[in-house]
């Protein structure tokens, strides 16, 4: 199959144009002066200038759970799709060293394209990746142009569409077990082909070995429903454990074009903004979503480096927002599906956790599941997932010490190691005659794979409890991406 981006405009504006530019012309950087501001920086957080453009983020209530501090810090998100616009200064700050999966061929125009495309690295040479970025996790708060569903996530771009905006399925596939093998806990698809033609030609399950593969890594899949108005998803949006997103317009209501969120064996299907589609006649058309644009891209028609686009590609990037948001506050998997699952919402019912045919479970709501989902309490979608430590390899370790120097000075020595980028999430912990006080928290940003030593100090509340009773014992719990568990000190 050829995987085609699900964006609206974008699937038009491929077809119409009839001869690409050759090779010579081909821009792999940008000047500053190719990107606008997009106006004065308004005030306050977030005070990027076309924030008040972006209805988005305010259908899935972002801000509210940015307000209570919940931004996906550090969370890695990869957009598996056209590349990223590298030089983007709303962009370059937030992109990780990707990769360019594309493969040699022939342009439209007959010109032979080599493998890796003509730019270095995952340079975008079509635009739709550097918008879908853009909605993701754009830089925030920083007085330029939009601002990203999560702020404090990091892209990580992998190039699988080339020039043209056409991929394999093996192409597709490879990038998704990349993202996966590379720390990625959100994988973003804005891309996809319908489940008739991936079914007929074979290719619907390879794609879904590669989905269950990133799942199993501890990765939340992510992946547009597709435009063709059909009453269920496309693939990859189809596979088993893949968020399928179907788009919304600016009033909550299912966008014209936009596939059902509906996927057969039962995976989570929601709603997001995606626009009206008007931005196929119109530039810069406010019923679409604004976000990051390579200037270089026939779609940057309007405002320098920004522009507004249509399409279930753009309703993917808000949920794998949310989902890093999640992740970042220590939910697995298939926690953040089951949280997406039950805190969305029906604008036409008002319930909440339902489902409908036409919503899905709903549109996603950032302050909803926020306030709602925690690693400590949230259920496992389906009962499945990547619970316990099949993701991340990772070790925990507590120094060995006496019941004397924990009731004197509380110290606990941990060792923490993964064999991949990964956040530790660490409580120390008094239990006794059946209850629990947490006596100590400590958050621990492991870069890149390796181990590091941390001391946790109980509070004087806990060395009490602790003391109190003979019977009382002292353990570590641990949170990092997938894995959760407890230690004692000498194991």
């Amino acid at each position: 199959m050829r995987s085609r981006p699900g964006a609206l405009a974008l699937g038009i504006a491929m077809f119409a144009v009839a001869t690409p530019a050759p090779a010579a012309a081909v821009q792999c950087s940008s000047p500053a002066s190719a990107y606008a501001s997009g106006g004065p920086a308004g005030a306050g957080f977030p005070n990027d200038p076309l924030f008040s453009k972006q209805w988005g983020l305010q259908q899935i209530h972002a801000p509210a759970a940015w307000a209570r501090g919940a931004r996906g810090n550090r969370v890695v998100i990869a957009i598996v799709d056209s590349g990223a616009d590298l030089t983007h200064p709303d962009l370059k700050g937030k992109l990780l060293p990707g990769t360019d999966l594309t493969i040699a061929h022939r342009d439209s125009g007959g010109n032979m394209v080599p493998a890796g495309g003509r730019c270095r690295g995952a340079q975008d040479e079509e635009g739709h990746g550097t918008h879908v970025a853009g909605i993701a996790a754009a830089s925030t708060g920083n007085g330029i142009g939009v601002a990203g569903t999560a702020p404090g996530a990091r892209i990580l771009p992998v190039r699988v569409l080339d020039e043209e905006g056409s991929a394999t399925a093996q192409t597709v596939d490879a990038g998704i077990r990349w993202a996966a093998d590379h720390g990625a806990r959100v994988i973003n698809l804005s891309l996809g082909d319908t489940p008739l033609v991936d079914e007929a030609d074979g290719s619907a399950t390879d794609t879904e070995k590669a989905v269950a593969y990133a799942w199993s890594k501890g990765a939340v899949i992510v992946a547009a429903a597709g435009n063709e108005t059909f009453a269920a998803c496309d693939y990859p949006a189809a596979a088993k454990n893949a968020v399928c997103v179907g788009a919304t317009d600016s009033n909550g209501a299912p966008a014209a074009y936009s596939n059902f969120p509906n996927d057969a064996d039962g995976t989570v299907g929601v709603r997001a903004p995606g626009g009206s589609g008007a931005g196929m006649l119109l530039c810069d058309a406010g019923g679409d979503i604004w976000s990051t644009i390579w200037p270089a891209s026939p779609d940057d028609c309007g405002t320098r480096g920004y522009t507004t686009e249509a399409g279930t590609s753009m309703s993917a990037p808000f949920v794998s927002g949310l989902a890093a948001i999640l992740a970042g506050r220590g939910l697995t998997n298939a926690q953040i599906l089951q949280c997406l699952k039950t805190t969305s919402r029906n604008p036409i019912t008002g319930t909440v956790g339902g489902y409908d045919p036409a919503y899905g479970s709903g549109i996603v709501d950032a302050d909803a599941a926020t306030a709602r989902c925690k690693a400590s309490t949230t259920a496992n979608f389906g009962g499945n997932g990547n619970v316990g430590g099949s993701g991340a390899h990772v070790k925990v370790h507590v120094a060995k010490t006496s019941r004397k120097q924990l009731e004197k000075k509380g110290k606990l020595t941990v060792t923490v190691s993964s064999d991949r980028p990964v956040t530790f999430k660490l409580a120390g912990v008094v239990r006794s005659k059946g209850k629990s006080t947490t006596g100590a928290r400590r958050t621990v940003d492991l870069e890149k794979k390796g181990k590091r030593k941390v001391v946790l100090t109980l509070s004087s509340k806990a060395r009490k409890r602790y003391a109190a009773s003979k019977s009382a014992k002292v353990v570590v719990t641990y949170h990092a991406g997938s894995a959760h568990g407890s230690v004692s000190p000498g194991h």
